[in-house]
């Protein structure tokens, strides 16, 4: 393996995006209410089933919006791959501004805020999809 491998760049993001992810699923489990899971209890469901159709479901809302983040903080973190040789769109940064080309840094921008603002709105389109009950008292 050399220094200026892609696994060099994929594994940190990788890292970083499990480690967001892994905190905003703890939160959106815990804040199901807890008399929704005693009455889930209740009613004889197993941790199984109450996971899958009750916790989750409950928890849906506060996961989407953990994943909008980490997907919008892996799009402008991925340009910096090309700091390391790795090409891709941040390459437009780097080409940019070595040879004074403001022109290619803007477009490297505008690339990465049109990405992430795409990145955002499907998920959130995904999101309404899945939660239709979340919407419902708006």
């Amino acid at each position: 393996m050399k220094i200026l491998d892609e696994i060099n760049v994929i594994v940190p993001l990788v890292i970083y995006t499990v480690a967001l992810m892994v905190r905003s699923v703890a939160d959106a489990l815990a804040a199901v209410p807890g008399h929704v899971v005693a009455a889930a209890n209740a009613m004889g469901f197993r941790p199984l089933r109450r996971f899958l159709t009750v916790d989750f479901p409950l928890a849906l809302p506060v996961t989407i919006a953990g994943l909008r983040v980490a997907t919008v903080s892996n799009i402008s973190m991925v340009s910096v791959g090309a700091l390391v040789g790795l090409g891709g769109y941040g390459q437009l940064f780097t080409e940019g501004y070595q040879t004074d080309h403001t022109e290619k840094v803007i477009a490297g921008l505008i690339g990465t805020v049109v990405l992430a603002v795409l990145a955002d709105g499907l998920l959130l389109l995904l999101g309404r999809v899945l939660t239709p009950w979340a919407r419902a008292g708006r």
